[in-house]
């Protein structure tokens, strides 16, 4: 881990949870980049993003924010600008500077999704 909160997430989309979690936050982050957190390969869109390779993926709010991150690191003027992404058998963790309101807007949206009924369905049918 980088640092920051830890926060778990139960998640019943299996293989594809990491995907379901990026684009959770890409409905508030629509300009967000990303990087293979093992790696630091960077992805300018989310097509680009080999999920089924990726353990671990940072996401940036955007590029700006992604160049300051690799720049300088975790310093104020960032904060809460970037997203750690963690995989696991049947956890997601997410890992965030500080749980203010947005950002607790968006691991809402991110346990939301990773919860959906309709992925419980995906993953039985392909069993």
């Amino acid at each position: 881990m980088i640092g920051g909160i830890d926060v778990p997430l139960r998640t019943m989309a299996g293989d594809s949870s990491s995907e379901v979690a990026v684009r959770a936050i890409r409905q508030e982050w629509p300009l967000a980049v990303f990087e293979n957190g093992l790696t630091g390969e960077r992805y300018n869109n989310f097509w680009q993003i080999p999920f089924d390779e990726i353990e671990e993926i940072f996401v940036y709010r955007d590029s700006a924010c992604a160049d300051v991150w690799d720049a300088e690191g975790a310093i104020p003027a960032v904060r809460n600008t970037m997203i750690h992404i963690v995989s696991d058998d049947g956890l997601i963790t997410v890992v965030v500077d500080e749980r203010d309101r947005a950002m607790n807007e968006i691991i809402g949206a991110i346990s939301s999704a990773l919860s959906d009924d309709i992925l419980c369905m995906a993953e039985m049918e392909a069993a």
